[in-house]
């Protein structure tokens, strides 16, 4: 599977990314592979174990920014809707929030791995 075709995948017009990464598949592909490894969101999960507030509008806006740079679009939702909740003192959405962006997070790197590991 090719870079576009995984972004085709998850519902992404992928010349947009491709244009972010000056039409660079292999600069594209660098940084999918350092977005796997960064722990954001293992860091938000800890958060919103831990209901630890600050940290999860934190570490909620920091994956919205990494989703966003990515298109990862349904990700970007959910995180901005986590941020929006903190500011919104609507702490008691956070979690069904955090759970949607839970399930789109698990898939989106599922496909990505299937893709980087072809």
């Amino acid at each position: 599977m090719q870079i576009k075709e995984f972004y085709k995948s998850i519902g992404v017009n992928p010349e947009n990314v491709y244009h972010r990464f000056g039409d660079n598949e292999m600069l594209l592909e660098k940084f999918l592979r350092k977005f796997l490894a960064d722990t954001t969101f293992n860091q938000l999960t800890e958060a919103i174990e831990k209901n630890e507030l600050e940290a999860i509008f934190r570490t909620a806006h920091t994956l919205k920014g990494l989703c966003g740079n990515f298109d990862f679009l349904e990700l970007f939702e959910y995180s901005s809707k986590i941020v929006e909740c903190y500011r919104a003192g609507q702490y008691d959405s956070i979690p069904s929030w955090y759970e949607k962006l839970k399930v789109c997070y698990e898939s989106t790197v599922a496909q990505l791995n299937t893709y980087l590991n072809e």
